[in-house]
């Protein structure tokens, strides 16, 4: 690791992975991109270029050639497990994108193969970054709120990828954000019911029972049409707390003859914009010693577990108790 920089490469360069590479370019004071990994060569070659990094096609060989301490997983979720045990192997740090995986023992893999190593292995769910849903975590753990009862939150999305062959399990690829979001918020859960509108599903209601009574209600939409909406609201019996509702700093919400208006992001990277570079930071500081991997690969199993379970109750129309979850 060279004095004050974590020298991050990133493999996978969609575009949640050239926002990961731009990121390390320029906003990450603590870190340093060295390079950039993707199959696709004259991508990989035109990304190099612009940041002036070396590129390859192979993360064996970036490994290989290049000094690095840590990997940025962005690849297409089927491909996460494997790079993850690659990397893990090479002794390298890992931040890997969500979902870690799309089975749960492959994921469980994972997580073993990082431990062996000895390396810390983070999980992309860059709401634990966002300020306002720190704000709205602080909100329920200081007990400002009192008792919990109900955890609301909306998560949709103007119109599917563009692309069909990107367009994953709207369970494990979208409402896995809010899962996540679920256990960091309010604890374990202890029952999922969930519904999809007709195939393909662009839609979906998730109930939740949580293991210490609260109720959870997540809607996900992958067409929504209006813009990218990431809301939450935490209802207890002292106060509510409410997010979502000012997506962009400094915004102004005009309530004008019974409408309100307020500008609205056009997709997650703008909405998350500073989450995406804190958790960047935060992986440098773990790659430095500095601090532990959160969220962390334990973490990113309990989610996938909860998606897939949604998943499931969805195709048999029942709700399922966590206990039920691997049967």
């Amino acid at each position: 690791m060279t004095q004050g920089h974590a020298r991050l490469a990133v493999v996978g360069l969609g575009r949640i992975g050239r926002l990961h590479a731009a990121n390390l370019a320029g906003r990450v004071p603590s870190a340093e991109l060295v390079g950039v990994v993707d199959p696709v060569e004259p991508l990989a070659g035109r990304l190099g270029g612009v940041h002036g990094v070396p590129w390859s096609t192979s993360l064996d060989r970036m490994l290989e050639d290049v000094a690095i301490d840590g990997v940025v997983i962005a690849a297409p979720s089927r491909m996460h497990c494997a790079l993850v045990e690659l990397a893990a192997r090479a002794g390298k740090h890992v931040l890997c994108e969500k979902p870690l995986g799309l089975a749960l023992e492959d994921a469980r893999q994972a997580v073993a193969a990082a431990e062996a190593a000895g390396v810390a292995l983070q999980v992309g769910f860059q709401r634990r970054f966002d300020p306002d849903w720190l704000a709205l975590h602080g909100s329920i753990v200081s007990d400002e709120l009192g008792q919990l009862h109900l955890l609301r939150s909306s998560h949709r999305n103007a119109r599917p990828p563009a692309a069909p062959d990107s367009l994953g399990d709207l369970f494990v690829d979208v409402a896995v954000h809010d899962l996540d979001a679920a256990r960091w918020l309010a604890g374990e859960v202890a029952e999922v019911f969930a519904m999809t509108r007709a195939a393909p599903a662009m839609s979906a209601t998730i109930a939740l029972r949580l293991e210490s009574g609260a109720l959870g209600l997540v809607d996900v939409a992958r067409d929504a049409g209006y813009g990218f909406e990431c809301s939450a609201e935490a209802v207890g019996s002292h106060g509510t707390a409410r997010i979502g509702s000012r997506h962009r700093h400094g915004g102004v919400e005009l309530m004008r003859d019974g409408v309100a208006s307020a500008p609205l992001p056009a997709d997650h990277a703008e909405r998350h914009g500073a989450a995406y570079v804190a958790e960047l930071e935060h992986f440098a500081a773990v790659v430095a010693g500095g601090a532990s991997a959160r969220p962390a690969g334990d973490d990113a199993v309990a989610a996938l577990e909860l998606a897939l379970m949604a998943a499931r109750s969805a195709e048999l129309g029942v709700p399922l108790a966590t206990a039920e979850a691997t049967r």
